[in-house]
């Protein structure tokens, strides 16, 4: 892995793997749902939309890219928004200078920002009113924050995406659209420093201070206090429970032990809530957990459905005796050698694919300052010890602890 910084404060990170036939680009721009204001939400995620609809130079995005036989997403998070190609190598240095032109040269046209409209308010209804429990994250987020993170990425509300126009996009744009805000991570088979010198030669061509990056200041973590709030829902037939645990932020030493956590948890028929929740007690039909992978302000979530004539007080009085468990017996060496053995294979095959490589290359920069991805996720786990595992489990596992939003068939 290499890492260079350019004078106008873009990062770059390269890795170079020799068989590669398709480079991967990856853009990172340091801004998502979190960095907007609460009285109008939703902005990163529309600006995402935006980014496809063309620009000064290349109008046309998509037919551009297909001439060049490259494939394209991207996605916005709380705390980053990601634009990734996959290409022919030789195409490289064309697809940087796209990225260029969506950087600074957008175009917003009214006709454009409208349309996106139409789209992302059909999207909100879709994900976050139609279906049973889709507003699950809005209520969630909302017990566990006081601060930026409590409404999700889509936005707070419907009125909050059907009030953005195209002034307010700019601005937006203008703001964080910036070098000295953004992180390119390549995955290729071109010599590092041959593509250090494409990026310094595409994006320092122009004088590009012309853009006022006016970063905002980091905000206070605020959490709620732990609370939970009960919805009744005509559309759904069980009930269900999600419980919010509030961990470290990402890629820190702490956020791969609660992660560990949610695999001990319910990774697995034999995992320790679904054997004893499902497969014994038949409490429930169901249970998960899983982490949020936010730079800061994560929750550790355990959601589950359940078995009819059971209730809630039940089902937690179970995950109580779970916990309890864990904390008087421990964890075993053969167990935790077997959860550090699974997330450490995890993260191996998630990196064959050169798109989720290139990604997570820039977050974890973002994250933690992270070079070599690989050797850091090593050395992370080979600090873990089993007697950090067990004090960590001890302390996050408290029932009285979580958020927790139950869901009733009305």
């Amino acid at each position: 892995m290499y890492h260079f910084s350019f004078e106008n404060g873009l990062e770059l990170l390269v890795h170079q793997n020799i068989n590669l036939k398709n480079t991967v680009l990856n853009l990172l721009y340091k801004v998502g749902s979190a960095q907007e204001d609460s009285s109008q939400t939703g902005l990163a995620h529309f600006l995402e939309h935006m980014m496809f609809e063309g620009s000064k130079k290349y109008p046309k995005f998509d037919e551009t890219l297909q001439g060049m036989m490259a494939e394209n997403n991207a996605f916005t998070g709380q705390d980053y928004t990601c634009y990734y190609e996959s290409f022919p190598t030789n195409y490289l240095r064309e697809m940087m200078s796209i990225e260029k032109d969506r950087m600074l040269h957008l175009l917003l046209k009214k006709s454009s920002v409208d349309m996106q409209s139409n789209v992302i308010q059909e999207e909100y209804k879709e994900t976050c009113m139609n279906p049973p429990l889709s507003d699950v994250w809005h209520h969630l987020q909302k017990l566990c924050f006081k601060n930026s993170y409590q409404w999700p990425v889509i936005g707070k509300n419907l009125k909050h995406v059907a009030t953005i126009n195209k002034s307010i996009l700019s601005t937006f744009y203008q703001e964080y659209y910036s070098p000295k805000n953004a992180i390119i991570s390549v995955v290729t088979s071109l010599d590092a420093q041959k593509v250090a010198e494409d990026v310094k030669n595409v994006f320092e061509t122009e004088f590009l201070q012309k853009k006022k990056s006016k970063l905002s200041l980091e905000k206070e973590q605020l959490y709620s206090k732990f609370g939970k709030k009960q919805l009744k829902r005509r559309n759904i037939s069980t009930p269900s429970f999600f419980m919010a645990y509030h961990i470290e932020d990402y890629a820190t030493k702490g956020y791969f032990m609660s992660d560990m956590v949610s695999d001990l948890l319910t990774n697995g028929e034999s995992s320790l809530l679904y054997k004893a929740l499902v497969i014994e007690s038949k409490f429930c039909t169901e249970i998960q957990s899983y982490t949020t992978d936010n730079i800061k302000c994560n929750l550790l979530i355990i959601e589950g459905k359940l078995t009819a004539g059971h209730s809630f007080e039940s089902v937690y009085g179970e995950i109580q005796k779970v916990f309890r468990i864990c904390k008087n017996q421990a964890i075993t060496k053969k167990k935790f050698e077997t959860l550090t053995n699974k997330a450490l294979t995890y993260w191996s095959f998630y990196h064959y694919n050169s798109a989720q490589l290139a990604q997570n290359m820039a977050i974890f920069y973002q994250a933690q300052g992270v070079v070599d991805i690989s050797y850091f996720i090593d050395n992370i786990y080979k600090s873990i010890h089993l007697e950090d595992f067990n004090r960590h489990l001890n302390e996050l596992l408290e029932i009285n602890r979580a958020s927790i939003v139950e869901y009733l068939p009305s």
